[in-house]
């Protein structure tokens, strides 16, 4: 019997058929005439069509050889397998952009300083975390937001100028401004800004923000501290002329010859010569110890002192002072009573309130030296009868850059700057030091020093 498939131009005729047929299935909707039928018609026409269809597909098969099965079935595996190394490139790159993601979620958004983007008109596009902080805001609040908003009404005016400088110049431009804060504060900050393309081609600045606030108080700082030098070489300056004039006088008279002097003369001009040169002394001493305390060249080291000793020994250097002006001097210093400071810092509070209390006090005055224990503190005291001060004199005595010394009961000169020096070296104890008084009865200045270590 004759194969069907050996036959060309039967097979042929079946694979015009088939295309035929292909095209066929190809059309999604049906003819005229096939709309034109009745349902049931229809349906029994699909049916026959669909049995021949499926013998001529059985005739097709007979006539197709084993090599036209084979090759697109070999190329269909072919595309397959590319499909899926394609597949799997794909996946490799997402996981690629899932970690340049991730790196550039750390660099800007996790980034310690500010990162923000505007368009020409002001309106932040982006901002990371460390914008938003200084901001005082939430990230997600910021989009379209104007960074002016957010700048302190006295430097916004600069602040225009600049972002105006950075689109119209297109060069990376800087300036530090104060950004308010949520209590009506506000936090210096220095901005970093440059002109760039965004991703639709419109102008943008991108600004980096870093808050400068502790730099701006450190320099605040600085000029106080500057300024307060300044007035206080002005005042040592006048201080110094004063015994200086005194000397300069004293060697003119004496230049001029001393033979008729009388006892008396010649006693009152070295009695002033004294005085002008004790007065010179103790303002260079003090001087000189506040400057190296400036400085940190004072050693601080602290230890168990017994305070009976110390009292004792700082009551008799003052004691000649004392006796000039007929000035008691009484030490209450309770048995075994200790505190824990640096002995020579000590002892220059103590002979500076000492010598303070005798300048103020009238002839035939008291001052006492007291000492008293509580809290793990001993609060040491000097209390004199002399002339007293006002509120306003008591408020300004432990500051730089005002003139507080005024001449002791006998004309003594001084600085003021003992205080400001006992000040400091109670402060580096961790103590505190305070004056009450009352105008015509006296003085009471009072410090506090830890008893023990720790």
């Amino acid at each position: 019997m004759k194969n069907i498939s050996d036959d060309p131009g039967h097979a042929g005729k079946l694979r015009q058929k088939a295309e035929t047929i292909l095209r066929g299935q190809a059309m999604q909707s049906p003819s005229d005439d096939q709309v034109a039928l009745s349902a049931e018609a229809y349906l029994r026409e699909r049916h026959v069509n669909q049995i021949e269809l499926e013998m001529d597909n059985m005739e097709l098969s007979a006539a197709l050889s084993i090599d036209d099965v084979r090759r697109p079935l070999h190329e269909l595996r072919v595309h397959q397998i590319e499909l899926e190394l394609q597949n799997e490139e794909l996946r490799t790159a997402y996981d690629e952009l899932d970690v340049v993601k991730a790196r550039y979620y750390d660099l800007y958004n996790l980034a310690p300083v500010g990162y923000v983007t505007l368009s020409e008109p002001g309106l932040i596009l982006e901002a990371n975390l460390a914008a938003a902080a200084l901001l005082g805001t939430d990230q997600g609040a910021l989009a379209t937001q104007p960074l002016a908003r957010f700048i302190h009404k006295a430097d916004q005016d600069a602040y225009y100028l600049h972002r105006k400088q950075v689109f119209k110049a297109g060069i990376p431009l800087e300036l530090e401004l104060r950004l308010v804060q949520a209590d009506d504060g506000y936090s210096w900050v220095y901005l970093a800004s440059s002109s760039a393309r965004g991703e639709n081609g419109e102008p943008v600045c991108h600004m980096v923000i870093s808050d400068i606030s502790k730099r701006k108080q450190a320099e605040e700082q600085l000029q106080r501290v500057l300024a307060e030098k300044d007035k206080l070489f002005s005042i040592i300056a006048h201080d110094l002329r004063s015994p200086l004039v005194g000397f300069v006088g004293i060697a003119r008279l004496l230049a001029s010859g001393v033979a008729g002097w009388s006892p008396n003369k010649l006693h009152n001009v070295f009695l002033n010569m004294k005085e002008s040169a004790e007065t010179l002394f103790n303002l260079l001493d003090n001087l000189l110890e506040w400057s190296s305390s400036q400085r940190g060249e004072f050693k601080h080291e602290p230890a168990e002192l017994d305070w009976e000793d110390l009292a004792t020994e700082n009551t008799k250097l003052a004691q000649a002072m004392a006796d000039q002006k007929t000035v008691a001097l009484q030490c209450i210093a309770p048995r075994g009573l200790k505190v824990f400071a640096d002995r020579q810092m000590l002892n220059i509070v103590v002979r500076n309130l000492i010598s303070n209390a005798v300048k103020y006090s009238n002839p035939g005055g008291s001052v006492t030296i007291a000492a008293t224990q509580g809290d793990g503190m001993v609060t040491i005291s000097v209390q004199d009868s002399g002339i007293g001060m006002e509120l306003e004199l008591m408020d300004l005595i432990f500051t730089i850059g005002h003139k507080t010394s005024h001449p002791g009961t006998l004309g003594e000169k001084g600085s003021g700057l003992g205080l400001i020096l006992c000040k400091e070296i109670v402060g580096k104890h961790g103590g505190q030091i305070r004056v009450e008084s009352i105008p015509g009865q006296g003085s009471r200045f009072s410090f506090t020093l830890p008893a023990h270590a720790g």
